[in-house]
């Protein structure tokens, strides 16, 4: 018979121990390693996330696209589907005329700017440049001649802090003829990234289109992942949220994109009536500014209201009269019609958007700011709204006013009273 082998017995306690110590000294060997090395993979990182996003651009650009002309390709399938049997029975052949009409109008819109557009607002902000040195010199002829009348204030103290400003101003616009065709002329020649973005356009044309004509297929096999990685109340729970996002980034940006080209139009077309100096470059600012929520007009009022101001003081008046007009007509008619409840923000909500998206992003968070912040006071509220039914089912605390916020609030009376 073969005796076994008598092995020593090992004690539980020392042996975790030493498991531990292997893995601390394990841990600390490999973070020390990381550190000593931390910029070698902080430049692998940085190396990986530039090739992600050239590899994802063209991506993130087709779905930008496609998700931009969706309301429109949907309004075309409606016209042609409401009163046409034929289409109704080629929905495949509708889907694809109505994203070329899609593609149709943004080409012909591209070449429209190509051709006439930017052309004509270069000449305009060349000339506009080119003529400020004698729009300041006729500025302080004005005003000399105004403030010669009035014996309190001296002219020259009003000229001095004229030039004060303009002069800056005056100097850059004496080199801005030049700095502008350098970067035209850039633009024209083919570089790295010059290559790289048309490619990035191109591809991205591409691939909307076929996000747009398989977009049921595409938001089909999303809700499949969806309800395959969760319950089916988390996934109901999710799309409806999700669902409801898409519609006020969707209303706000298409609502937001419609106003600002109609206001920019109509600003156009009051300032060719005043014949106001330079209305494509007055009008294309009250346009693009407006796109900015409640403090775009006011920033687009500005330089149109001071290039009037340098052409014609009188004139000027009657701009500014003209803008305020629009503003009011853009705030109390066009903007709620096109853009309806879909923001639900008092003015305060929207500064606080603008301010911080800008501040974060730039113009493009004080665009964007607006429905981010939309979405998180719609689904906060609700969710405050909840909590406080469920703790409060039977009375409303809230409605009764508080002597400290109310000034109007009943107070309680004393004991001594």
């Amino acid at each position: 018979m073969i005796k076994k082998p008598n092995f020593p017995k090992i004690d539980k306690a020392y042996f975790k121990i030493s498991i531990y110590v292997f893995f601390v000294a394990a841990a600390l060997i490999l973070f020390e390693k990381i550190v000593g090395n931390l910029p070698n993979i902080s430049g692998s990182l940085g190396t990986a996330s530039v090739y992600l996003k050239s590899l994802g651009a063209p991506f993130f650009l087709g779905f930008a696209f496609a998700y931009i002309m969706n309301p429109f390709m949907n309004f075309f399938e409606r016209f042609l589907t409401m009163d046409f049997v034929f289409f109704r029975q080629h929905h495949k052949l509708t889907r694809m005329l109505c994203i070329l009409t899609n593609y149709i109008i943004i080409i012909g819109g591209f070449i429209w700017i190509l051709i006439y557009l930017l052309p004509e607002l270069k000449a305009s902000i060349v000339s506009l440049t080119s003529q400020l040195p004698a729009y300041t010199v006729d500025l302080n002829q004005r005003v000399q001649i105004f403030f010669d009348e009035i014996d309190f204030i001296e002219s020259e103290t009003v000229q001095k802090y004229i030039n004060t400003i303009m002069d800056p101003i005056a100097d850059a616009s004496e080199d801005f003829p030049k700095t502008l065709e350098t970067i035209v002329g850039n633009l024209y020649f083919f570089g790295r990234a010059t290559v790289n973005l048309t490619f990035n356009l191109v591809m991205a044309v591409f691939i909307a289109f076929y996000m747009l004509y398989d977009k049921e297929s595409f938001a089909r096999q999303f809700r499949k992942i969806v309800y395959a990685l969760s319950s089916r109340k988390a996934a109901e729970q999710f799309l409806r949220t999700m669902n409801r996002i898409h519609h006020i980034f969707q209303d706000f940006i298409v609502g937001k994109a419609v106003d600002s080209l109609i206001i920019g139009i109509l600003a156009f077309v009051g300032f060719s009536m005043l014949k106001a100096p330079f209305p494509l470059v007055l009008s294309l600012i009250i346009g693009v500014t407006n796109m900015i929520p409640y403090f775009g007009p006011f920033i687009g009022a500005i330089p149109a209201a001071v290039i009037t101001l340098l052409a014609d003081p009188i004139l000027a008046i009657w701009v500014i009269l003209f803008i305020l007009i629009l503003q009011q007509f853009d705030g109390n008619y066009l903007g709620p019609k096109i853009l309806g409840n879909s923001l639900d923000l008092s003015p305060l909500w929207i500064i606080l958007a603008v301010v911080v998206g800008g501040a974060l992003l730039g113009p493009v968070g004080m665009f964007i700011g607006v429905p981010i912040l939309a979405t998180f006071k719609t689904f906060g509220s609700e969710f405050i709204s909840r909590k406080y039914q469920k703790k409060y089912p039977e009375d409303d605390p809230a409605a009764v006013p508080s002597p400290f916020l109310d000034e109007n609030a009943p107070k309680k009376e004393t004991d001594a009273e």
